[in-house]
């Protein structure tokens, strides 16, 4: 196996582009998963509000949420927003800057929704007996799961949105339609890195057989009388077109496949990490039933992909002494035993054929089976993640994908 790779020194470059398209189409496939859970849960859910960090807040809002913060949120929240004509607009920051400002913001929108459902009047509450509340107020927040405190967040910033009059069904359909369109360019792109992966490797898998051919017929023809006698004329030819022509298939699907599946395995199980740990031991599971199921089949079916190829050289052999012999088998009258032959090798070659495909048949429906079954315990588990506020529908849809 490893001196093939000998042939393919010339195709260096080839290769390292193969390579570097696999990942770029990996990244694509990785990454539509993502989207697809924050159309769902951003897009549908929070109608395209994606935390609690608005980009325009107005100087009454701002100053309730002050209270509800210590000075050092406080003082990290005035220092990324600026004072504009009653509203205070969001600078230029950061992703991590963002995600450290969502955190005492959810809090205090969170406390600020309970404080105006219950229709209190902070008027009469001075700065002094609201911190000294404070600790228990977050505290209490603290006890809740983080999806409900986003959803109130969330919530929140949307009514700020309605009271500054912007048009929030406006803002969900422009997130939905700009993830939508990044959706379909990483599909577009994932395409042609897909289609560019299956041109190369054709093109270098071809290159590989026509210089393994090239080989064998130097070698041929190099032979001595008594290196020929070792072997017959039909195996020799069976060697040169159909076995090579095996290895040429086998190598671009090692191209396009063999070597696609690991990186898109461990890339699916870095982003299943990144979305719920929690049931990571599912895809444990999962991988474990497909190992037994392909070590079964492979050990049941091995065997007979060997014999497949000694029985394609034996009925190339049969066909040509039959082929270069009819003269002398019509004139010893021996057509019904040359017949026989024929038909032995063939019936055994067919026999082969049958068993090696009827045993790969139950690959993809047990397969199939297994990934359903893994789908809904993914779903059962993520069910009760869901009703107990640890997981949001479209992570949990994510995760299906990935497992897949």
């Amino acid at each position: 196996m490893l001196k093939m790779f000998r042939y393919m020194k010339k195709s260096a470059g080839y290769l390292l582009l193969i390579f570097g398209l696999l990942f770029v189409q990996a990244f694509c496939d990785l990454s539509l998963p993502s989207y697809t859970s924050k159309i769902v849960d951003v897009g549908i859910q929070q109608k395209g509000i994606e935390d609690a960090v608005p980009d325009k807040i107005r100087e009454v809002s701002m100053e309730m949420l002050l209270l509800f913060m210590t000075e050092e949120d406080q003082q990290e929240v005035l220092d990324a927003y600026e004072k504009k004509e009653g509203l205070y607009e969001l600078k230029k920051i950061s992703k991590d800057q963002r995600e450290e400002l969502n955190r005492p913001l959810a809090e205090a929108m969170m406390i600020a929704s309970g404080i105006q459902e219950k229709n209190v009047d902070l008027s009469s509450v001075s700065r002094e007996q609201i911190a000294q509340m404070l600790p228990q107020m977050k505290e209490k927040v603290d006890d809740m799961s983080s999806s409900i405190i986003t959803q109130a967040a969330v919530t929140y910033v949307q009514t700020e949105y309605a009271k500054q009059g912007r048009d929030v069904d406006a803002i969900q359909m422009r997130y939905v339609l700009h993830s939508g369109l990044l959706m379909l360019g990483l599909a577009a792109l994932g395409m042609l890195a897909a289609v560019l992966v299956t041109f190369l490797a054709s093109r270098v898998a071809a290159g590989l057989g026509r210089d393994l051919r090239n080989s064998v017929y130097r070698k041929v023809i190099s032979f001595s009388s008594s290196e020929m006698n070792q072997f017959s004329t039909a195996s020799l030819i069976t060697r040169s077109t159909n076995d090579i022509q095996q290895v040429q298939m086998f190598m671009t699907m090692l191209f396009r496949i063999v070597l696609y599946a690991p990186i898109l395995g461990i890339g699916g199980v870095i982003k299943v990490l990144n979305t719920e740990r929690s049931m990571t031991w599912i895809l444990g599971v999962g991988v474990a039933a497909i190992l037994v199921l392909i070590l079964v089949l492979m050990t049941v079916a091995m065997p007979k992909f060997k014999k497949l190829q000694v029985l394609i050289d034996k009925i190339n052999m049969v066909t040509r002494e039959i082929l270069t012999g009819i003269p002398v088998i019509r004139a010893f009258s021996t057509e019904k035993h040359e017949e026989e032959r024929f038909e032995e090798a063939n019936r055994r070659l067919t026999k082969t054929n049958l068993f090696v495909n009827r045993a790969m048949t139950f690959m993809m429906p047990l397969m199939m089976l297994i990934m359903n079954g893994l789908s809904v315990l993914i779903i059962y588990t993520g069910a009760h993640g869901i009703d107990d506020g640890r997981l949001q529908v479209g992570d949990m849809m994510a995760f299906i994908q990935y497992a897949m």
